[in-house]
């Protein structure tokens, strides 16, 4: 749906003053920690040793002992603590993709944070802390907090910094529920996110997130990687994929139209999906999920279409995700990227530890 009227803000970078895209300049890079540091703690050490300060890294934990945990983990495993550092923020699920504000430049100067509905309203009384945690970001970030009344979840919204949205009809699905029409929902998105068109792709079938980031991510405004499956495996979801394709390579933006460029899906593992576009884009490397079990000719396929694809001096890093699908996630959906023109000053002075225990 194409919003009109518009008044785009003057700028020499306008990418700036839309929901910032994954692929731009981040400040850091949050990462949901919680009680799975005991359950998956080469995760977090693999994350970090991939990510090599390339940004400040912060995993996010309920309490002051997890946090101690967290710095003991990454002692043990040879890593000074400016790889990763812990900062307590009140929360009970490790998917902070979904339940994290969005950051929003609101001019050349000013930034602001937009908290969405978290899921329906019996799951916000199970997860009261992942629905209150964007309070206590925002005032770690210093940054106003505005409420937008629809249900979005950031796995399914992927922008490509330029005014464009992308989300799955699950969000539009969702918000009827609540009687907003088609239109109100579209208005909304240009009102409290400033954005310019939102276009919906059908998620794929069985899959029980939904979410777009399952079989897409954005390289460039105009360079969208899609997934792909064998319609001989999935013909179901093949067809569903390959008409994502063929829609989104239809969407123009200010660069021209969006170039597809498709990538393998690896095979399921039982009843949990994997994928090789729920990634971490952390200034100038790109962490693709890697699995057991995979033939390595299909993960080899992945990673070029990535090295291909990505700009000059860009790197591709594999992280086993095997534990993560079990959970019915991957790399994107534990991760939160904090654009380059917000300070995270305020992080830094309450991560733990504050400074190195390595010398």
């Amino acid at each position: 749906a194409e919003i009109l009227d518009r008044t785009v803000l003057p700028s020499s970078r306008p990418e700036d003053f839309f929901p910032a895209a994954e692929f731009r300049p981040q400040a850091g890079i949050l990462l949901g920690c919680q009680n799975n540091l005991n359950l998956v703690p080469e995760l977090y050490v693999d994350i970090a040793r991939a990510i090599d300060r390339r940004v400040p890294l912060f995993g996010v934990v309920s309490t002051e002992a997890q946090a101690e945990e967290g710095s003991r983990l990454i002692h043990e495993n040879g890593l000074s603590t400016d790889f990763i550092k812990f900062v307590v923020l009140p929360s009970s699920s490790m998917w902070i993709r979904d339940y994290a504000p969005m950051i929003i430049r609101y001019d050349s100067e000013r930034s602001i944070m937009v908290d969405a509905k978290y899921t329906t309203r019996t799951m916000r009384e199970k997860r009261k802390k992942d629905d209150f945690m964007g309070f206590e970001l925002a005032r770690m970030l210093d940054l106003p907090l505005r409420s937008i009344p629809l249900v979005l979840e950031g796995g399914n919204l992927i922008s490509n910094g330029d005014g464009m949205l992308l989300t799955s009809v699950k969000t539009v699905l969702e918000n009827k529920k609540s009687l907003y029409e088609h239109d109100q929902i579209m208005h909304m998105f240009n009102d409290f996110l400033g954005v310019n068109s939102v276009y919906t792709v059908t998620p794929l079938f069985g899959e029980p997130n939904g979410h777009t980031d399952m079989f897409m991510t954005m390289l460039d405004k105009n360079l969208a990687i899609v997934g792909e499956i064998d319609p001989a495996v999935d013909p179901t979801n093949s067809e569903i994929l390959d008409r994502n394709a063929k829609f989104i390579s239809s969407i123009t933006t200010s660069s021209g139209p969006i170039r597809v460029k498709r990538i393998p899906m690896p095979p399921r593992w039982g009843e949990h999906w994997r994928s090789y576009t729920n990634v971490i884009m952390a200034n100038g490397v790109l962490l693709m999920p890697s699995f057991s079990g995979v033939a390595p000719a299909i993960e080899s396929k992945a990673e070029q279409v990535y090295r291909s694809s990505l700009p000059d001096g860009w790197e591709v890093k594999r992280i086993n995700c095997d534990k993560l699908v079990s959970l019915n996630g991957q790399l994107h959906c534990i991760s939160y990227n904090i654009p380059s023109f917000v300070s995270i000053e305020g992080l830094l002075r309450r991560a733990k530890p504050t400074k190195s225990v390595i010398e």
